[in-house]
């Protein structure tokens, strides 16, 4: 006797369809203690005969469908069919191993709904509105982004899943990015050689800016381009330079700069290691319904604490009151999030990262020169002040460790010749920033 999800997984077909299937006597089924347990003989002898007789074809027969196993690292989670015609999955079956099934996909975690599986895995590639896609794409020979998706069998090295197609022998130990090479690419230069942009994490990682991953004596690191004349990578080195002065080590993700003035791209270490996956706050907070008493920041919290992660509000503090200091504009919520071990399915809140979007980026100079020093928060509240009222504890703040910060902020963005003259207006408004939050910890 095996289980109804092993029944479906043999079958290629959904759970409930096992269900239907023991109901109209085509799978012989005993039920014991409310659960059913379906014969292995109905089920072998279910696949011979629909072969024979042709009946419904089994899922995957077409001529553009290609069967996979979706894995999270080493464990199987569900049997997929992906269509390349259609460039997308056309069936997902019941759970193998709902544990380690994506996070906030479906209330029901042995039942992945084909629509919020397909959703997921597009996010998790290159989007079309990354600067230069259409580049990409042209050189690689593909229409849309999810075709590079597709040819990284989804390995990533932001998370463990991937596809293993039927029948390969593939394991994830031979294949992943965590531990094995993959070649380097610079993207302004090559994005891809012609027809190439096969296995690569690049073609898995989300985000509008410009970005590739390098190997730096065994470590995988990003590096990332700017946008707005090119101030998005020296902002992360400020942020950086704000969270050495205070938080933790492993708080934060520290970066570098990588070249020079506006050629110059921001570097920075995986913060995941090779059994982690990084979930997004937009899925951890799709865990459980929300009440309407509880607003969205308590909500999250809760969403958390139902993982076992603890320290999250502390964490979520301390990022909602440093990305006040720097004017984040674009704190949302996949730039924000939990870790969670595949393995053992601990969780831990994840450290800041992403800060680039940060101090008036995108404001034009003319509008700081009149002194324009709004931005919108994106977190819980647009509003940053009301956004802060939501940071109960700021006793960590230490005062005096932020002596001499802007002046260091700004010896950063002076590298930066294209930034030289928004930089008097830049130092205005990030003085503007600190002494508020100097007041506003005096005051709490």
């Amino acid at each position: 006797m095996i289980t109804t999800s092993e029944a479906a997984r043999r079958l290629a077909v959904s759970r409930s369809r096992v269900l239907e299937l023991i109901k109209q006597g085509q799978l012989q089924a005993d039920k014991l203690s409310g659960v059913w347990l379906v014969d292995e003989d109905s089920v072998d002898e279910r696949l011979r005969t629909v072969s024979k007789k042709g009946g419904r074809p089994p899922r995957g027969s077409g001529k553009d469908d290609v069967r996979f196993t979706f894995m999270n690292r080493a464990h199987a989670v569900a049997n997929v069919v992906y269509n390349r015609f259609r460039k997308e999955f056309t069936f997902i079956g019941s759970s193998l191993d709902a544990a380690r099934a994506p996070i906030g996909l479906g209330e029901d975690p042995h039942q992945i709904p084909l629509f919020e599986f397909n959703r997921w895995w597009r996010g998790r590639g290159i989007p079309q509105t990354r600067n230069g896609v259409d580049h990409l794409l042209r050189a690689a020979g593909v229409e849309v982004p999810e075709e590079l998706l597709q040819r990284n069998l989804g390995l990533s090295l932001s998370d463990q899943y991937w596809v293993c197609p039927e029948g390969s022998g593939l394991r994830w130990q031979d294949v992943n990015f965590f531990n094995n090479e993959f070649e380097e690419v610079d993207l302004r230069t090559e994005p891809y050689a012609e027809g190439g942009a096969h296995a690569h994490p690049d073609n898995t990682s989300d985000g509008n800016l410009a970005k590739y991953w390098v190997v730096r004596d065994g470590v995988r690191m990003l590096r990332k381009g700017g946008l707005h004349n090119d101030q998005e990578p020296y902002n992360e080195v400020v942020a950086t330079a704000l969270y050495r002065r205070l938080l933790a080590e492993n708080e934060y993700v520290p970066y570098v700069l990588e070249g020079k003035g506006s050629a110059a791209w921001s570097l920075c270490a995986n913060f995941l290691s090779d059994e982690e996956e990084y979930v997004p706050a937009m899925y951890v907070e799709r865990l459980k319904e929300q009440s309407s008493d509880v607003n969205d920041f308590d909500h999250y919290i809760e969403c958390c604490e139902q993982l076992g992660a603890d320290g999250v509000r502390d964490a979520i503090e301390r990022m909602i009151t440093c990305d006040d200091v720097l004017a984040n504009h674009d704190r949302h919520h996949r730039n924000f999030g939990i870790v969670r071990n595949v393995e053992t399915l601990e969780c831990r809140p994840a450290p800041i990262f992403d800060s680039g979007s940060s101090l008036w980026c995108d404001v034009d100079a003319e509008s700081l020169s009149r002194g324009k020093f709004k931005f919108t928060s994106k977190q819980f509240e647009t509003n940053p002040a009301r956004q802060l009222l939501l940071v109960d504890d700021l006793s960590w703040f230490d005062i005096s460790r932020m002596d001499g910060f802007v002046d260091e902020a700004i010896d950063i963005l002076a590298a930066n010749d294209a930034l030289k003259d928004r930089l008097p207006y830049i130092k205005r408004g990030l003085e503007q920033r600190v002494a508020r939050m100097i007041d506003i910890v005096e005051w709490s």
